[in-house]
């Protein structure tokens, strides 16, 4: 099995996620979280269920024999008064493509949502559609900063990212290179569904994480 550091890096870069997406998930510096991955710190026992959820694996995967016991990991997180944030879903993303969804959500039939880390400052939305699975199931939630960008860069290649298109559609998709030079697609992982060529984009935000 990976060492701590080793294993931490691993299953954030399975993420997609950089140090810096971590860090503001979680509340903490990004500095913090390079120090885990180089073994020069390691994250306090109640981070890790929340480290566990923001990279989508089991608490004992992540704990290992080296990062102490899982059953104390859950108990010293439920102890930190600031381990849960609560926001309200603030609308859905389509994980399909031409799929018209309401960018604002019913907040009161969709009711909010428990994180399990602190300090998030940015929105949820649900995920509709399985264009992205098993990358992104419907049900789940997504945190990304509004109103996010208002173009593709060459920097969001291979990046998951929520994009709301000039036809009103948000839709959740990798963002991949076009055939032509400073061109872009957005790609779902199913590979039935098509991918939208040079979209016009009103905004594009990149994700910052995803939970059940």
């Amino acid at each position: 099995m990976d060492d701590w550091p080793a294993r931490l890096k691993k299953f954030r870069a399975a993420t997609r996620l950089s140090q810096a997406k971590v860090g503001r998930a979680l509340g903490i510096a990004a500095a913090s979280v390079a120090q885990w991955e180089i073994g020069r710190s390691k994250p306090m026992l109640d981070r890790l269920p929340a480290i566990a959820a923001l990279y989508n694996v089991s608490l004992e995967d992540l704990c290992g024999r080296d990062l102490g016991s899982p059953q104390e990991a859950l108990k010293a997180a439920k102890n930190h008064d600031k381990s849960v944030t609560k926001l309200p879903v603030a609308g859905f993303v389509a994980g399909a493509d031409r799929v018209v969804i309401f960018q604002d959500g019913d907040i009161d039939q969709d009711g909010d949502v428990e994180l399990p880390f602190a300090g998030y400052n940015g929105i949820v939305l649900r995920v509709q559609g399985e264009s992205m699975v098993p990358r992104y199931k419907p049900g789940e939630v997504v945190g990304i900063h509004f109103p996010g960008r208002e173009s593709l860069s060459l920097k969001m290649i291979g990046k998951d990212v929520v994009a709301k298109l000039a036809d009103g559609q948000m839709v959740l998709k990798t963002v991949a290179p076009g055939p032509s030079p400073s061109s872009f697609v957005l790609a779902s992982v199913n590979p039935m569904v098509p991918p939208i060529y040079d979209p016009e984009i009103e905004w594009v935000s990149q994700i910052d994480f995803h939970v059940v």
